[in-house]
């Protein structure tokens, strides 16, 4: 794709569709490293009689709307009244193409760019999930063509790309190995990622990713969390509190449920200990055969290893290969800056670790385009 000129600059996007919440980071400008983050939801097959109640003001990102053709779809937080259930159990590839057309609207909107513009996009996906790519290009090419955001007209010019989940985290690790002037093609890097969803495992060697070593079919935390969450008779009422509690390690939060501070510690160590069972049983049968022969390095990351963190430093502790590991949060600083900016961040402190694979993602995308000199 042409870059356009600097009157009316392209959008570079990396996202992370993650069922928790959408990760991205955008520019649009010379050196703009933008974090961005959305609500995970999306309600769709609405009129505009639901959109009484929006507020107009306030951040794009949290009253996000798009009308494509007569059809209302409500996106991110927006769409919480009308999502049935937790949208952490939805397939995450399937309303990919509505997520990312509010997130360019919400960016245009912030940019104050025209309503014809230019975007390049990189995405990744689960490995389970790549043999979707193509349907959902399409649909995204073909809708991001005319619909409007928030009721200004869009028309957007797609450039776009599909990564495997992980491939940020290894672009990470390959120029800090450059930096150090090591060559990452030397080593075998597994990324180790405990999402929400899956738990992945992506093994790459001489610079390539070996599928054959590879998947995305790992107990997903969230899966553990509601069963285990359900047998200690917490109702969903209260899965933010609990989700709290886990993420900040302070089991005294608000209950909804019972409208006062309550002690979730009995369901803290049930969760704990459900989803390491299972994530150990895993590892056990899909990592520990990788851990030997080639000098490797463990990347991990993802919003359970941030949970787990203890647990899974004990485990590689115990296979006496700690100096392999290296958890994506660490040594950095300048992303730590960055996801700052997010009023999230506050309230949200697994956000650096989750937000390391897009951000990977992101500085790669902006390389590649920063070389490729603008046609005025």
């Amino acid at each position: 794709m042409t870059q356009t000129n600097t009157a009316n600059p392209p959008i570079y996007l990396a996202g992370d569709l993650g069922t928790s919440g959408s990760k991205f980071f955008y520019r649009v400008r010379d050196s703009q490293q933008e974090p961005l983050w959305m609500g995970s939801g999306v309600a769709d097959g609405l009129t505009t009689l639901s959109l009484s109640n929006l507020n107009a003001g306030g951040r794009p990102q949290d009253h996000a709307w798009l009308q494509i053709g007569d059809e209302v779809i409500l996106v991110g937080d927006a769409a919480k009244t009308f999502v049935d259930g937790n949208s952490l159990a939805e397939n995450k590839s399937n309303q990919a193409v509505y997520r990312i057309l509010a997130t360019l609207g919400v960016i245009a909107q912030q940019e104050r760019l025209p309503s014809q513009y230019d975007a390049v996009v990189w995405l990744p996906l689960p490995l389970t999930e790549m043999a979707t790519k193509d349907e959902i290009a399409a649909k995204l090419t073909q809708t991001a063509q005319n619909f409007r955001f928030r009721g200004t007209p869009q028309q957007v010019r797609l450039n776009l790309k599909f990564c495997p989940e992980g491939f940020g985290l290894y672009l990470n690790r390959k120029r800090q190995l450059d930096a150090e002037a090591v060559s990452i093609d030397q080593r075998r890097t597994i990324i180790l990622m405990l999402g929400h969803r899956n738990l992945s495992i992506l093994c790459f060697e001489q610079g390539s990713l070996k599928n054959a070593r590879s998947n995305s079919d790992g107990p997903g935390f969230w899966q553990v969390f509601e069963r285990a969450a359900r047998s200690c008779g917490v109702t969903p009422a209260d899965y933010p509190a609990l989700m709290a509690a886990l993420a900040t390690g302070r089991t005294q939060q608000i209950s909804q449920a019972r409208a006062e501070v309550y002690n979730f510690a009995a369901p803290y160590e049930a969760v704990r200990r459900a989803y390491w069972k299972a994530a150990k049983i895993y590892l056990q049968d899909n990592l520990l055969g990788q851990l030997s022969g080639t000098p490797t390095d463990v990347i991990v990351s993802g919003g359970g290893a941030f949970v787990m963190r203890h647990d899974i430093k004990d485990y590689f502790d115990d296979l006496r290969i700690t100096e392999q590991v290296i958890f994506a949060d660490g040594h950095q600083e300048n992303l730590d800056e960055i996801v700052k900016k997010l009023p999230e961040a506050a309230e949200n402190p697994s956000l650096v670790m989750r937000m390391t694979d897009c951000y990977g993602l992101f500085q790669g995308l902006v390389g590649k385009y920063s070389e490729v000199p603008s046609i005025v």
